[in-house]
């Protein structure tokens, strides 16, 4: 278990399924996050990355109209470096190889498989913050 503090920061949770944000909702106050924002869609979580500027994304891959990994994509390919590398990390029912691939290819930070533990989200977040020198 690791001393970082999280109160300070802000994290923003993308998911389509209402049960499944509030269940990250609650692991991510659990963590000790200050500040939670949710989005049901990859296009909201664009707007609200922009607008609230979170430190750590957590995001569904299959989700409508915009999933995860075009979600990922705009995120990358914007012009705010500051939002560019913003750490995201995918919340999936599945490992399905693929997908992971994918995703590492347009620069997922981690993965974390549902059901997620508190500790297992803690230290993914960790991992994206040590990779990127936060």
């Amino acid at each position: 278990m690791s001393d970082r503090a999280f109160t300070d920061m802000t994290a923003l949770i993308i998911d389509d399924q209402e049960f499944v944000l509030n269940i990250v909702r609650k692991m991510m106050e659990q963590i000790g996050f200050g500040r939670i924002e949710t989005a049901a869609d990859g296009q909201t979580g664009l707007e609200v990355v922009t607008d609230v500027r979170p430190h750590v994304v957590l995001c569904d891959i299959e989700m409508r109209p915009m999933d995860g990994l075009t979600f990922l994509k705009q995120l990358r390919d914007g012009s705010d470096r500051t939002i560019r590398e913003t750490p995201v990390i995918f919340l999936t029912s599945h490992g399905r190889h693929e997908l992971v691939t994918q995703a590492r290819a347009l620069g997922a930070d981690g993965f974390v498989t549902k059901p997620a533990t508190v500790n297992v989200l803690r230290e993914r977040i960790e991992q994206s913050f040590d990779g990127r020198g936060a």
